[in-house]
């Protein structure tokens, strides 16, 4: 019997094409053809690398390293595209088959890929990245270009790139920012322009020495153009246009389409002071794409819980295979020799008739079932999501009532506090690049004149997060610190409280004044000197007591003898 499925079609873009991937999904009706996908392992991006400095780059050069650099972005952006499709719920459970009984096939798809990579994104992206001055011991200057450099990155809505960035660092392991001169039509404040290039068409090479500079980035578009053939034949040429910046110039490579692939590269010439060159000289040197890597080995979250996030949907699929599969039991005739026209007529009639001819093989009609426990597939799937968002780093939902257990063991033992951890250790590597954006970003501003007092070093990136856990905890210990004499600016990075202590610390200073603490000081100390003196005359009191009560007991016990 032959059966037929549905094919669900996800359209996807591809090396810069649209194309539309069919989905074998299956229906009730038996198949013939299954469909089988293998399950998928991945272990991180590959660095893209040259034996080349950074100042010994020639376009000669680009030429001869281009290929192999391009081969192994291809095996990047293949993984990635995977990935992404894996993270949008293209997933191997929806080419689930069955040999035994095809007709139940139940497919369910829990996408917890991108519940993990939505809360990792909100965990460490929710707020915006603030740039504040950073603290100098003695001097208490404060620079009001790092406002003006505020209002530049919120004008470029540097704080939705940032979450965009978020989301393909988790997903695939790195990402790109891409920094520019802005235009003259661009009616915003900011003298530079800011976007988050498509990983799967972005690379950035870097130099195999000690250091590992970046040598050169690279950013390619897809285009085809129609000609016409001498027979008047119809011809498209299909060709990309890979742009390469290196910290002085930028150049254009055109690489055709030919027998199947992408391997044949030629400058473009363009045209400078009315010259056809095979470079453009960059007035702000500085390479124009950024590479933001989530660690070094460039791991995703999705490549480390796909297996066991496969497995999940697979148990559910199979779990509700097994309940159809009990309901629509199959029929066993013991000593009973029927057709199958007979048996569906019997079916639909609602009844079965049985005759035994052999009164010693007495015929019997029974149900061949075989429930699969609930209560065990559930202990797996539990198993495997809680072991999945440990490895991810999410915090596990806890459905059962906590009765005893103080609110930082909650937040220690459902794992909170391995989130916030591990979204602090992403940072350390966000703000390495973000510092590179910060150096390119200053560059243009000052020669547009702009920011022209403003150094890296005066500026300290800070992620927020909300830190309103065990508040009132947090603020008992912070004044029995600042009761016990700990400077100020101490005890406040001590509790925790607050994401940027010490700038709490200077408006606490403006806004209270400079002798606030040293008096705050001397009244907890004269107030630890009364409690002292109660305290020493209480012990007195209770010793005298003791005595008097020793000496009454010793007479009357005289007395008594």
């Amino acid at each position: 019997m032959e059966g037929k499925r549905n094919e669900l079609t996800v359209s996807d873009v591809v090396n810069g094409e649209e194309v539309l991937t069919k989905v074998s999904v299956p229906t009730t009706t038996p198949t013939i053809t299954p469909v089988s996908e293998p399950q998928q392992f991945f272990f991180g991006r590959r660095k893209l690398e040259t034996s080349y400095e950074p100042n010994e780059l020639t376009p000669q050069k680009i030429l001869e390293i281009l290929p192999s650099v391009m081969r192994k972005h291809q095996k990047n952006a293949d993984e990635i595209e995977y990935l992404y499709n894996y993270y949008k719920g293209v997933q191997p459970i929806l080419s689930k088959f069955k040999k035994v009984r095809p007709d139940i096939n139940n497919i369910v798809l829990e996408n917890h890929a991108f519940e993990i990579v939505e809360f990792r994104k909100a965990n460490g992206f929710g707020e915006p990245v603030q740039y504040v001055q950073k603290g100098e011991k003695d001097s208490e200057k404060v620079n009001p270009e790092i406002a003006t450099l505020t209002r530049f990155v919120e004008s470029e809505d540097k704080s939705s790139d940032d979450k965009e960035m978020s989301e393909w660092q988790y997903i695939c392991g790195t990402a790109y920012r891409f920094v520019d001169v802005d235009t003259e039509e661009d009616e915003d404040e900011a003298p530079f322009e800011i976007s988050v290039p498509d990983p799967r068409k972005t690379f950035v090479v870097y130099s195999n020495g000690i250091i590992e500079k970046p040598a050169f980035a690279g950013y390619y578009t897809y285009f085809s153009d129609k000609v016409f053939s001498s027979d008047s034949r119809e011809i498209i040429n299909k060709y990309r246009i890979i742009t390469i910046y290196t910290n002085k110039y930028m150049m254009k490579i055109r690489d055709n389409f030919i027998n199947g692939k992408y391997n044949n590269y030629e400058v473009v010439k363009q045209e400078v002071l009315g010259q056809e060159t095979d470079t453009y000289p960059l007035v702000i040197p500085g390479i124009r794409i950024i590479e933001y890597p989530l660690n070094n080995s460039r791991l995703g979250l999705v490549e480390l819980v796909m297996s066991p996030l496969n497995a999940i949907n697979k148990i559910k699929s199979d779990d509700l295979d097994a309940i159809d599969q009990f309901v629509q039991s199959l029929l066993v005739f013991v000593n009973q020799d029927v057709e199958v026209e007979d048996v569906r007529a019997l079916e639909e009639a609602g009844a079965l008739k049985i005759f035994s001819e052999n009164p010693d093989k007495p015929a019997d009609v029974k149900l061949l079932t075989a429930q699969l426990e609930h209560s065990q597939t559930k202990i797996v799937t539990d198993d495997l999501y809680n072991n999945a968002l440990v490895v991810a780093g999410c915090p596990r939902l806890n459905d059962k009532v906590s009765g005893g257990d103080t609110g930082q063991a909650r937040l220690l033992g459902e794992g909170w506090t391995m989130a916030y951890q591990r979204a602090k250790q992403d940072d350390l590597s966000f703000i390495k690049s973000e510092r590179q954006f910060l150096k390119l970003a200053l560059r243009i501003c000052k020669e547009r004149g702009q920011l022209l007092n403003l150094r890296i070093t005066d500026i300290d990136i800070k992620i927020p997060r909300d830190k309103a856990d065990n508040l009132l905890v947090k603020a008992q210990s912070l004044l029995n610190l600042l009761q016990s004499g700990v400077h100020p600016e101490i005890a406040f990075t001590v509790v925790g409280l607050f994401g940027d202590p010490h700038d709490v610390y200077e408006k606490s200073v403006k806004f209270f004044g400079e002798d606030f603490w040293e008096k705050n000081k001397n009244n907890a100390s004269d107030s630890l000197n009364i409690d002292n003196k109660f305290k020493e005359k209480d012990d007195k009191n209770k010793n005298t007591n003791t005595v008097e009560g020793k000496d009454g007991h010793t007479n009357k016990t005289n007395k008594s003898v």
